[in-house]
Order: C-alpha cells, then sequence, then structure tokens
C-alpha cells in the first residue's frame, strides 16, 4: 500500500540543526511538455483481465487495476523514473514522480459530484489536470464529451491513462471506424480524447502555443490567444494540490484556458499533514488571484476532511 512520504520525522528534527550547516538543495527540475499520440498498442486486448468496472451513478467505468499497469511498465524493461521511485514503495517524489497510478479517495467524490449535477456534457470540451487514471475525464468523455486529459509522468499517460481511455471508448468507437475507410479505431479514439504529460507551467505554454496555431489559421488571422473555441467548458482535477509551491502554476493554468462562462471543479483534502497543502490554502490563493469566484461544496458523504472546491469567473460590473 503506497502513502504519501512528507518526511516528517525531517521536519519535526530541523528545528534543532544549526542553520548555519543547513544544506541548500537545488532547485527541481520540472519536466516538459509532451502530447501523446492514441496507438493500436493502446487498444484493450484479451490479456487485459485486471480490469475493474465501477457504477457512478448509472454510468460503468472501466479502469485498469494498479498491479497491471505496474506489471506492463515491467515488461517493457522502463528505465524511466517511476520505475526506480516504485520500487522503493513511495507514492511521490517532487519533480520526480507525482502518484499518478493510485487512484486517490477524493476522485470518487469528484465522481459522484459529477453524477449529482446530472449537466449535459454531450459536445462539450472538458480537461482533466492530474488526471492519474483519468476516471472523472471518462465519465464525461462516455456523456459524449471531448476530452482532454493530464498527468505529470508519461509513463502513467501511456501505461493507464490511454489504456483506460481506450478501454472505455473503444467499442463505442469501433463501429464509426468501421464505417470509414482505411480509418482505424485508435484515429477515431484520438478525435474524441486528446493526451499531455508534464509539468503544469510547461502544458500551459503548450496550450497556449498550439491556441495562437488554431487561431491563426485560416482566412481570419488573429493574435489573440484568448479563443474561446479552444478553451474548455469544464476544468476538472483531483488531489493535486497538496504541494504548496506547486498551486500557482495549477491555478494560472486552470485561469488561462477556462472559457468565461466555464467551471472548475477541485476535489481535495481540507489539509495535508505534513506539507501544508489543502483547500482552505488554495481558496486563498483563488481569491488573492481576483479573477476566479471560490465555492466550497460538502456534504455528509465527503465528510469534514475533503471537500470540493467550485470555481468561476467573476462577473465583470
Amino acid at each position: 500500500m503506497f502513502k504519501f512520504n512528507f518526511n516528517l520525522d525531517c521536519e519535526a528534527e530541523s528545528g534543532t540543526e544549526d542553520l548555519e550547516t543547513e544544506s541548500i538543495e537545488p532547485p527541481l527540475e520540472w519536466l516538459p511538455a509532451l502530447r501523446h499520440e492514441i496507438t493500436k498498442h493502446h487498444l484493450p486486448s484479451s490479456s487485459d483481465a485486471d480490469v475493474i468496472e465501477v457504477t457512478i451513478g448509472t454510468t460503468k467505468i472501466k479502469h485498469l487495476a494498479e498491479s497491471c499497469a505496474l506489471k506492463k511498465l515491467q515488461e517493457k524493461g522502463n528505465s524511466c523514473n517511476v520505475s526506480s521511485v516504485l520500487e522503493k514503495h513511495t507514492d511521490l517524489v517532487p519533480a520526480v514522480y507525482e502518484g499518478g497510478l493510485t487512484i486517490w479517495e477524493c476522485t470518487w467524490d469528484l465522481l459522484q459530484h459529477l453524477a449529482d449535477l446530472d449537466i449535459c456534457l454531450k459536445d462539450k470540451r472538458v480537461l482533466e489536470l492530474g488526471c492519474g487514471a483519468a476516471l472523472p475525464a471518462i465519465y464525461c468523455a462516455l456523456h459524449g464529451a471531448h476530452i482532454t486529459v493530464q498527468d505529470y509522468n508519461e509513463e502513467v499517460v501511456n501505461f493507464i491513462t490511454i489504456p483506460n481511455v481506450a478501454v472505455n471508448l473503444y467499442n463505442s468507437t469501433t463501429e464509426e471506424a468501421a464505417t470509414s475507410v482505411d480509418v482505424h479505431p485508435s484515429q477515431t479514439l484520438a478525435s474524441r480524447a486528446t493526451f499531455y504529460s508534464g509539468d503544469w507551467a510547461a502544458v500551459n505554454e503548450l496550450l497556449l502555443n498550439q491556441q495562437k496555431c488554431e487561431s491563426n489559421k485560416g482566412e481570419n488571422i488573429t493574435d489573440d490567444a484568448n479563443d474561446e473555441g479552444q478553451k474548455f467548458d469544464l476544468i476538472l482535477t483531483s488531489e493535486t494540490i497538496y504541494n504548496p509551491s506547486c498551486n500557482k502554476k495549477l491555478l494560472d493554468l486552470m485561469t488561462a484556458h477556462l472559457k468565461q462562462d466555464g467551471i472548475i471543479l477541485l476535489a481535495a483534502k481540507t489539509h495535508y499533514f505534513g506539507v501544508g497543502g489543502g483547500t482552505q490554502q488554495f481558496a486563498n490563493l483563488v481569491k488573492a488571484q481576483d479573477q476566479l469566484q471560490v465555492q466550497s461544496i460538502t456534504s455528509n458523504s465527503l465528510g469534514v476532511k475533503r471537500e470540493i472546491l467550485k470555481m468561476n469567473f467573476k462577473v465583470k460590473q
């Protein structure tokens, strides 16, 4: 079982150390942004026996077991950062591995909230950040949305995110592909889902550059990177605000790519012990930025330690 390792012992001892002898750690090197394509190797096969099915409201969602993804990583002999970290049975190492192979408990809160909202998702553009297994985004895709998903590690995207999307959407896209000449199901899937990995600041820049390219296509050339058509109606994220030093990057990314009438739903714990992050601290950051209004949504099912923040742009006077 994985647990957040936040070095509480080190924190407790830090107060007794001589400040003059403390070493200064080098700045973290965050991963660049990459876009990933669906290939035939991502499509479900008969060997994928470790597929779990859950029901959210009336919607059935499938996902690969964590053990299945780990097995595939080992079979590939992957020399990536993730493999070495997972051998140490830790949930995360900042800037190296950010826990994307595990489905954290607030994911279920977010899924249930989406089911309770019962909103029309058909043809909506949905972005999930720090997606991991991407179950909230997949829920939206099953209800007709086009999804864009991001996780920090490319190995997570390739070995669990894309396979999860494929195992859920493959059947519904097979018929579409069958009616088209020389169109592989993976191509049809790609028209319904887009995948990224990397640091939030780098992904933000990549998406902004892509928006500019899309806006400059055609006869009406414009320098406006704020094209609403390339932004998102709904942005989702769960269990991503445990590291306060990364919160501004996350907020900047969400604010830059949310439509003026769009909504952000963030599910997280009220406080992450050992690091100081939590919903109240993030809500304070939102208020300080003064672009979005934030509302806390709680219920008996969430309890006092977890909540959902709903954010949208302030109405201009």
